[in-house]
């Protein structure tokens, strides 16, 4: 994806661009993946073989931290493969690495933000917490591309950004959701059948179903990466000399 310019987006051209992006530099992505959530993967997978979150709490509870960081890692290191697949760039996962490590403590405090005020808001009702949610979605971009004074600046960035583009959020969510959801579902029927078959291809079907998670990931950071640029476009005009000088590298000649 080597684009030439930014511009508005509809909610399907951000989901088939997201697709493209996945699709043209799948190497990349994967191996971001791997590196960033391939250890709470891993480690969830064991306690799950091995009796289940009750009998090693303290294992589970390291995994779900680990794997947290580790969203924070994908979501960084992909906003800057999909911003440097924008600015004409071959993205490099080493480069991509190198920037998600040096804003971890952004995304970290972008992140931490946002999940409480979800949380505070989802607990007076279920609609208050999806509003904040979807208010929220560009938060981690915001901190981590913005020349901001902290991470948790990005909340108030966030929200103003997707001010009346909340039922397009909304939207974005319930087809990530939708897509979860479907292979969860298949690769549970796979697991299903090879059980019924077959009871030691149980443990490839659920490392297969890890390995697809793995995928989903960054993924969905593609999607609200190119969501927050469309929001930008939109309000901003925003354009791609202001992306390099964020990113601090030239755009590739047309």
């Amino acid at each position: 994806m080597a684009t030439t310019r930014l511009r508005p987006m509809s909610t399907g051209e951000i989901l088939d661009a997201s697709f493209a992006l996945l699709r043209h530099h799948a190497g990349v992505f994967f191996g971001i993946a791997i590196i960033c959530q391939g250890a709470p993967t891993a480690l969830s997978l064991f306690v799950q073989f091995s009796g289940g979150p009750a009998r090693h709490f303290w294992l589970s509870a390291l995994g779900q931290v680990l794997g947290m960081i580790g969203y924070l890692l994908v979501t960084g290191a992909s906003i800057r493969v999909v911003s440097q697949a924008y600015l004409g760039q071959d993205p490099s996962m080493a480069e991509a690495l190198n920037f998600a490590f040096a804003k971890l403590g952004r995304t970290l405090s972008a992140g931490l933000s946002a999940g409480i005020l979800v949380a505070l808001a989802t607990l007076l009702l279920i609609i208050p917490g999806i509003v904040v949610a979807c208010g929220l979605a560009v938060v981690v971009q915001a901190a981590v591309l913005e020349p901001l004074n902290s991470g948790s600046d990005g909340v108030g960035r966030s929200w103003s950004l997707t001010k009346g583009f909340k039922w397009k959020t909304f939207g974005l969510y319930c087809v990530l959701m939708v897509l979860f959801f479907l292979f969860i579902f298949g690769f549970g029927i796979v697991a299903a059948i090879a059980a019924a078959v077959f009871q030691p291809l149980v443990v490839p079907a659920v490392i297969g179903m890890g390995l697809v998670f793995l995928f989903l990931y960054p993924f969905t950071s593609c999607v609200f990466t190119l969501f927050y640029y469309d929001l930008r476009v939109r309000k901003e005009a925003f354009d791609l000399e202001v992306l390099s000088r964020h990113l601090g590298i030239a755009a590739a000649p047309a």
